[in-house]
C-alpha cells in the first residue's frame, strides 16, 4: 500500500518531471523586453522573427493525439496578433486542444483592442507576465520603458475570469515579503481570480525560496511536485483569488539541498521508466522538439 501511495502521489505526479501532455509553442524569437530572466536567455535556439501559421499549426494537429493542451510562448506571440489568432483559429477548427497564450502585454494588445477581444474569446486561458505592481521597477525587470498606462489597462482588462496573472519571486525586485504580499494583494484587487507566482532558478544572484521569506514550511518540491496551491488568506485578510506557487527543485537550483524523501525519489526513478508523456516544443517553422534546444 505504501508503494501504491508513492508512485499514484508523489513518483508520478509532478510537473517538474515533464509529465504532462502539452505543446510548448515557441511562436517567435521576437520580444519588446529583455528580462535577464528570461528562458530565451539560457538556451541556443533557433532565432526565427515571424512565426510560420500553417508550419505551426499543420505540425500541432497533425500530432495532437494524446495531447491535451498548447500553450503559446515566445519571444512574445502578441507582437504578432493576427498570426497568433489565426493559428488557434486554425488549431480549435480541427483539434480538441484548449489553448493558452502567455505574454508579457506589449502595446499590441493596448492598441488593438478588436484584435484582443477575438483572441481573448477563442483561448481557454491567458497569463499575464506583469513583474510588478510599481511599473517603475517593473521597467526594470523588462528592462524598457512601457509606452502605455500598464496598470490603468490591468485594471479594466477584458475576459479577467479568463485571466491569471504571472509574478516571479527574484532578486533584487521582488523578494521581500512585505513587497510581495503587496504585490499580491494589489492584483488580487484587481479582481484577478489567480495569480501564478514563480521562484526564479538560474542561481543565488537571482533565487529567493517563497516558503523561506514567508517563514512557512512546504514539502519537498522535488519529491512532492514543485506546483502547489498557497491559501494567502494567512497573511493577507480577505484575499478573494488562488495562488499557485511555482517552486525551484534542487536538481535545477545550485542553492538547494536534497531531502530524505528526494533521495528516496531518485532511487525509485533509477530503476523504474519514467513516465510516458506527450510533451513537444513547437519552433517558429513548425519543427518540434522534445525539450528546449
Amino acid at each position: 500500500m505504501q508503494i501504491n501511495f508513492f508512485r499514484k502521489n508523489m513518483f508520478k505526479n509532478n510537473c517538474c518531471d515533464g509529465i504532462y501532455n502539452s505543446f510548448d509553442v515557441h511562436f517567435t524569437s521576437v520580444c519588446d523586453n529583455s528580462c535577464a530572466h528570461c528562458i530565451d536567455c539560457k538556451y541556443e535556439g533557433k532565432h526565427i522573427a515571424k512565426p510560420n501559421v500553417d508550419a505551426i499549426a499543420n505540425a500541432i494537429v497533425s500530432n495532437s493525439e494524446g495531447y491535451d493542451d498548447v500553450l503559446f510562448l515566445g519571444g512574445e506571440p502578441c507582437l504578432f496578433l493576427p498570426e497568433l489568432i489565426r493559428c488557434i483559429q486554425l488549431i480549435k477548427s480541427a483539434t480538441e486542444l484548449k489553448v493558452y497564450v502567455t505574454t508579457s502585454v506589449p502595446k499590441t494588445m493596448y492598441d488593438n483592442s478588436k484584435l484582443l477581444n477575438e483572441l481573448l474569446e477563442l483561448v481557454d486561458g491567458i497569463n499575464l507576465s506583469v513583474q510588478h505592481y510599481k511599473e517603475d521597477i517593473a521597467d526594470k525587470i523588462r528592462r524598457t520603458k512601457s509606452k502605455y498606462d500598464r496598470q490603468a489597462f490591468y485594471r479594466d482588462f477584458p475576459h479577467k475570469e479568463k485571466t491569471r496573472i504571472n509574478l516571479n519571486v527574484v532578486k533584487p525586485y521582488l523578494y521581500e515579503k512585505d513587497d510581495i504580499l503587496a504585490c499580491l494583494k494589489h492584483y488580487d484587487d484587481m479582481g484577478f481570480p489567480e495569480i501564478k507566482l514563480s521562484e526564479i532558478q538560474h542561481g543565488a544572484e537571482y533565487f529567493v525560496s517563497f516558503e523561506k521569506v514567508m517563514g512557512i514550511k512546504l514539502k519537498s518540491p522535488y519529491s512532492h511536485g514543485c506546483q502547489t496551491w498557497v491559501d494567502m488568506r494567512q497573511f493577507i485578510p480577505g484575499y478573494g483569488g488562488r495562488l499557485l506557487l511555482k517552486r525551484s527543485r534542487f536538481l535545477c537550483e545550485s542553492t538547494l539541498k536534497a531531502s530524505g524523501m528526494d533521495f528516496a525519489k531518485a532511487l525509485y526513478r533509477a530503476v523504474t521508466p519514467k513516465p510516458q508523456n506527450k510533451y513537444g516544443v513547437v519552433y517558429e517553422d513548425g519543427t518540434i522538439s522534445k525539450g528546449w534546444i
